[in-house]
């Protein structure tokens, strides 16, 4: 049960030297892939890392976390900002069945659905949430592959507005286009089982859920 893997998962930033398979890998780009997204415009592409001179590159953006410099493999998630162009953003709406041109119109120029109408600043929160819900599923396929994975989000782009040299260099190194933007790492491997599991501490059902209004247990 999909239940089982999310209690059964957890962050691991011990790996064992093996590599995964690209059988494995590539299911979890598929999770990715298949993720939902926003109006399903997927603004997302996936990078795999496993040149080492590459994977210590990711180690100074990560500002030295050793787990990212000593990863197997890391697939760099990055966000294409493209995807949310008006004409680009259009064709998505225009692809959903049964919208009369009059709710065409309306979505590709309302605020509320395309961040577009909104800015830069929009257009990044957008893009990092719905990147966000692909790792998510990236990171459940992992534990159904029997790998270990661990999301880092502590790294020099846009959002942190720090690293910008190692950020220039890393993009360089990628052949990453201006309008794309690592937004996290995903380091995979082997989990290292002579190290203990780390326990799972998570807030209380009822502390986190309400029925009809706030705080109505």
């Amino acid at each position: 049960m999909v239940l089982d893997v999310i209690k059964n998962r957890y962050s691991v930033k011990n790996f064992k030297p093996k590599i995964p398979s690209d059988e494995q890998i590539n299911a979890i780009l598929e999770a990715g892939r298949l993720a939902p997204s926003w109006l399903n415009v997927q603004p997302w592409h996936y990078i795999v890392i496993k040149d080492k001179e590459t994977i210590s590159l990711m180690g100074q953006l990560s500002n030295g976390q050793k787990h990212v410099a000593t990863a197997p493999v890391i697939i760099a998630c990055c966000g294409d900002f493209n995807a949310w162009s008006k004409d680009k953003f259009r064709k998505v709406v225009e692809a959903k069945p049964g919208l009369t041109p009059e709710k065409i119109e309306f979505l590709v120029n309302s605020p509320m659905y395309n961040p577009g109408e909104r800015g830069t600043d929009a257009i990044l929160y957008r893009t990092i949430e719905q990147v966000t819900y692909a790792v998510a599923y990236m990171t459940l396929e992992a534990h159904n592959q029997s790998l270990g994975a661990c999301i880092i989000g502590a790294i020099g782009n846009k959002l942190t507005g720090g690293l910008d040299d190692i950020s220039a260099k890393v993009k360089q190194k990628l052949n990453l286009p201006e309008n794309m933007e690592i937004i996290n790492l995903l380091v995979l491997g082997y989990p290292d089982e002579s190290k203990a599991p780390p326990k799972k501490i998570r807030k209380d059902f009822n502390q986190v859920v309400s029925q009809e209004t706030y705080n109505n247990r």
